[in-house]
């Protein structure tokens, strides 16, 4: 039944938490809420949505390996100076092994305003190191995205890693959505990285519209009212022309 395994490998195992199905990361939030709203059937809540359960399911998170606390900027009143916002890990942490558990910011000439993440907070991203390494089997790739239907103060940098092929431990780009007006502690254990393994495969699209009979009229104002300037001067108007 189960054909097809996907692999954490870090030189840690047993003294950081392990990767586990993402189905054992379901806020208890999400658990204790009740179906109906009220005790009419009318008004459902999400626990009554199959796909937001589905997309809690889905894949394997990696939960954080270590306490990481974003600390706000500081100011010295001794020399006038202020420190910028940052992360920080545990001092105690065996500086050997610190490269592995670091919070490092990318340079900002990566990207652009337009592309960064319009709920960040700090302009700037920052990278989480990773001491897992993933593999998975051939021809299977893995998604890693921010734990999905989570509330968390953070949201990675979405990408698509061919994790059968790479051999080394990925990094984890992210931007700060949180306040930063208060330190926040990102606490070991709690969800972290998401990953969706999927078999490449290729997919070509199609798209056929089918409209219904009954429907035709309405089908008509919904291509003229489509729009919601000038539907008349785009559809319809042609000009004309007196000398």
């Amino acid at each position: 039944m189960f054909d097809k395994k996907i692999k954490f490998i870090s030189p840690f195992k047993g003294f950081i938490p392990d990767p586990k199905p993402a189905s054992a990361f379901i806020p208890k939030e999400y658990k204790n809420l009740k179906a109906y709203m009220t005790n009419s059937k009318k008004y459902a809540s999400v626990k009554k949505c199959i796909p937001f359960l589905d997309a809690y399911s889905t894949g394997y998170i990696i939960p954080f390996p270590v306490d990481i606390e974003y600390r706000t900027s500081t100011f010295s009143p001794e020399d006038g100076t202020e420190e910028p916002a940052d992360f920080s890990i545990s001092p105690v942490i065996p500086e050997e092994f610190l490269h592995h558990f670091c919070v490092n910011s990318h340079m900002q000439h990566q990207s652009t305003p337009e592309l960064r993440n319009p709920k960040r907070t700090i302009d700037k991203v920052f990278k989480f190191a990773n001491p897992w390494t993933i593999k998975t089997p051939p021809g299977y790739s893995s998604l890693i995205v921010t734990p999905i239907n989570h509330n968390l103060p953070f949201d990675l940098i979405s990408g698509v890693v061919d994790t059968d092929r790479y051999d080394s431990s990925i990094l984890f780009p992210f931007y700060w959505t949180g306040a930063t007006d208060k330190s926040f502690l990102l606490k070991r254990g709690t969800p972290w990285v998401h990953i969706i393994p999927f078999k490449r495969e290729a997919w070509k699209m199609e798209i056929d519209y089918q409209e219904e009979e009954k429907f035709r009229d309405n089908y008509k104002r919904l291509k003229f009212f489509g729009t919601i300037a000038d539907n008349y001067k785009k559809s319809t108007w042609i000009k004309k022309t007196f000398k």
